[in-house]
């Protein structure tokens, strides 16, 4: 098994980092953090429109409690012979 290894001199053996793989890094890095922004930002933006809505369903069972108690309900008796 040793003799197996034996014919790999060392500089063979290490990964060159070279300027393409350093392009690719470099790449690779700044699509993830833009991923991340973006995921970010898009969180960010659900929580607004959250709070709209809820701020409208509120606003719109206001208007109907004011509409509601501008015109009672009247219980009338509804027995006919």
């Amino acid at each position: 098994m040793a003799k197996l290894f034996s014919y790999v001199k060392y500089s063979e053996a290490s990964f060159p980092m070279t300027g393409q793989y350093i392009a690719l890094l470099l790449i690779t890095i700044i699509i993830w953090i833009l991923l991340w922004i973006g995921y970010r930002q898009n969180k960010i933006n659900d929580e607004i429109k959250k709070k709209e809505k809820e701020q409208r369903v509120k606003e719109k069972t206001e208007r109907r409690k004011k509409i509601e108690s501008l015109y009672p309900i009247r219980k009338s008796n509804s027995k006919k012979n």
